[in-house]
């Protein structure tokens, strides 16, 4: 630490006004929303963790919370490993089995070494009322049709904007959203013929 000594005769000065702090001319009056009594926070348990594959191709996890029935789940891998400077291979699919209320099994398309996150929530229809949002989760069953190959589930939560909609499979395959409205949403998978689960979750974005 260094010390300055002010060793000439000059008078110091400050101006005050540096330190003033400015307000626009018009400001907005406060909108408070109260959260009491929880009537307007939510209470549902949702999980968001993360696993470690160490050269692996499926790892058992035990959730940190406590669910009442088999949560859907979605996963994803990481493009880094515990080194941020290291950069891996991400190009793996991740597939969610054997879901009990207390753990799953994250299995990958190749022997993987990184993280897989992960979301899990019961299915249903959520209302966030401190954020002004909902939330639906769903897990479908593929074919809804048979001889089909596309899924097309109607919300159940009245969403006022698009929702952001992820899904994960409970096989080696590749589940993605085709088509998406307030009101609806489209699932394909990879492989024709598909029989198997597909995890969804629908959450409202910001409009």
């Amino acid at each position: 630490m260094a010390t300055f000594i002010k060793d000439d005769k000059k008078v110091l000065v400050r101006d005050q006004n540096r330190f003033r702090k400015i307000y626009r001319y018009i400001r907005k009056k406060p909108r408070p929303l109260f959260c009491d009594d929880l009537k307007n926070v939510s209470t549902f348990t949702w999980g968001a963790y993360w696993e470690y594959f160490d050269n692996q191709s499926e790892l058992v996890h035990e959730f940190p919370c406590c669910f009442d029935t088999p949560p859907a789940v979605i996963a994803t891998t990481l493009a880094r490993t515990t080194d941020d400077a290291t950069i891996n291979n991400p190009n793996f699919n991740v597939f969610i089995t054997d879901i009990t209320t207390s753990q799953c099994i994250f299995r990958t398309s190749g022997y993987y070494t990184g993280y897989v996150y992960y979301q899990a929530l019961e299915d249903g229809v959520y209302e966030m009322p401190n954020i002004g949002k909902e939330l639906e989760v769903a897990t479908l069953q593929f074919p809804k049709v048979s001889g089909e190959d596309h899924y097309t589930h109607t919300f159940q939560a009245a969403f006022s904007c698009t929702p952001i909609v992820t899904v994960s499979a409970d096989e080696d395959v590749n589940a993605f959203v085709t088509a998406i409205s307030t009101t609806a949403v489209t699932i394909e998978v990879s492989k024709a013929g598909y029989e198997g689960k597909v995890y969804m979750q629908a959450i409202e974005r910001g409009c």
